[in-house]
């Protein structure tokens, strides 16, 4: 059936097509054992994070590029007490690992400190 305002005509999505979305859904809103990867758009003076449930003793794996320089870190909530295993100010990638200490969820952050948007793009993986 035809759309007049925006000239594009819609289509009945084919099984495979619609499983295939699926599947990318699934991975996007819970996660998968093999990594997530990403693409964040982050503007001047904003922040964006990525949370996991992370085991103790079990490892994170995490690297990313950035177009600009951001400030990241990882951290975690202990009651009203914000940790930071990792911090690292101003960089624009990072290929690296992160061990924990004890289970909870961690979030990776990055914040842009700069005037214009940074785009960061990554992996992020539960091992």
């Amino acid at each position: 059936m035809p759309d007049k305002r925006w000239g594009i005509r819609l289509r009945r999505m084919d099984d495979s097509l619609r499983t295939a979305l699926a599947v990318v859904l699934a991975a996007i809103a819970g996660g998968s054992a093999a990594g997530d990867g990403f693409r964040l758009t982050i503007g001047a003076g904003k922040f964006d994070e990525h949370c996991l449930k992370v085991e103790a003793g079990r490892t994170i794996a995490y690297r990313f590029e950035a177009d600009g320089a951001v400030d990241f870190n990882i951290h975690h909530h202990r009651g009203k007490e914000v940790l930071y295993p990792v911090r690292r100010a101003a960089t624009k990638s990072a290929d690296a690992t992160f061990q924990a200490e004890s289970s909870d969820d961690y979030c990776l952050m990055w914040e842009n400190k700069g005037t214009a948007t940074v785009t960061v793009e990554g992996r992020v993986e539960r091992r």
